[in-house]
């Protein structure tokens, strides 16, 4: 399903009933990554899943993107679907969002999971130097060209081993990210800056990171965590980035038990 709002087409999904619980997906990926999310909670929520701008079937405007324009995306979704007010689950770029939604509209955030994510940068130049450099492989080689570094860093060695199907699933939603989405996505990471302003988030908050994590690492998380009044820091073991499919069965038992039983 499509709505328009904010100026853009933007994909969605909606299934289960209940209290309602938004995703928001990662980087170079699209609504699907949120598969055994729908499954497990859809008996007990109302399951809002939806495309980024620039990934999936949501629109590419030109760049550059905001994390102003990112909120207005999921605000006005929410708004044109008649939701008032959401628990909301953000991984990696989708937990940067998730932070400034927190934030620029409190009254809208029930609940807040954060994710793989990051709220800031010691060094915001090489950031955006990495993101530059990666941005000009994607120019030069298209997306397939990012698809086995991209595998690397996002699931353990062991797991990429034992589940070429899943590695299949995930590479191909890397390649499939419209190159013009990836590099104004990728232009936006450097501008993260959150951590002072954690602080007056004021929706309980549940971080969650993988221990072996090489992007988002353990140490960023336990600054989000410190910085939200309240918020509980979770340690995944045996994963890396996207440690809602590498351990679902864990991340699922943790938002439930965070959530409470949505009926």
């Amino acid at each position: 399903m499509k709505l328009h709002c904010n100026g853009i087409d933007i994909r969605y999904d909606i299934q289960g009933s209940g209290p309602w619980i938004t995703f928001a997906h990662s980087l170079a990926s699209d609504l699907s990554m949120w598969d055994d999310q729908v499954a497990a909670l859809s008996r007990e929520f109302t399951v809002l899943r939806y495309d980024a701008r620039g990934h999936g079937g949501s629109g590419v405007p030109p760049g550059p993107y905001r994390f102003a324009d990112m909120v207005a995306d999921v605000v006005g979704l929410l708004d044109t679907l008649g939701v008032a007010r959401t628990h909301f689950v953000g991984l990696s770029m989708g937990g940067m969002i998730g932070q400034y939604l927190a934030l620029a509209a409190p009254q809208r955030v029930d609940r807040l999971v954060l994710s793989s994510t990051a709220s800031g940068h010691d060094n915001p130049d090489a950031v955006a130097k990495l993101w530059e450099q990666r941005i000009a492989q994607v120019e030069a080689g298209g997306m397939r060209s990012m698809v086995e570094g991209t595998l690397g860093r996002w699931f353990t060695e062991p797991y990429r081993c034992e589940r070429g199907d899943v590695m299949a699933r995930i590479g191909a939603l890397i390649a499939a990210t419209p190159v013009a989405g990836y590099a104004a996505c990728g232009r936006l990471i450097p501008t993260l800056d959150m951590t002072p302003q954690l602080p007056r988030i004021v929706a309980p908050t549940l971080v969650l990171v993988g221990e072996e994590d090489p992007g988002t690492v353990p140490a960023m998380a336990a600054t989000i965590a410190r910085g939200i009044p309240g918020a509980r820091l979770e340690l995944i073991p045996r994963a890396s980035h996207l440690l809602n499919i590498e351990q679902a069965d864990l991340f699922n038992e943790l938002l439930l038990a965070f959530l409470g039983r949505g009926r």
